[in-house]
């Protein structure tokens, strides 16, 4: 069995650029949300569900641009979402 190097590379970048991606969407989402408890918490609810609307459009979109490049794309992206939300669990703390 050969190994094609021009898809090994393409894989590779999916992998790569999905993971990137994912990992500052899922920065910019997390901490959007950690706003959006302290927005809800001053009792702010207008702009709270405006940043709501705002985070969870940017977040879908990021995610269909991911599927358009590919599901190996797609799942590293996921997996940089996942990661960010780790690090900003631990970084931001409880928001109140």
């Amino acid at each position: 069995m050969t190994v094609d190097p021009v898809q090994l590379s393409m894989l590779a970048l999916q992998l790569c650029a999905g993971g990137l991606v994912g990992a500052i969407a899922g920065y910019g989402y997390f901490t959007a949300l950690w706003w959006n408890v302290r927005l809800i918490d001053r009792g702010a609810t207008g702009r709270a569900l405006l940043l709501l609307a705002a985070r969870v459009a940017a977040l879908t979109l990021t995610l269909f641009v991911l599927v358009r490049f590919g599901a190996f794309a797609l799942l590293a992206g996921a997996g940089g979402l996942l990661a960010a939300r780790r690090v900003l669990v631990q970084r931001l703390g409880d928001p109140s």
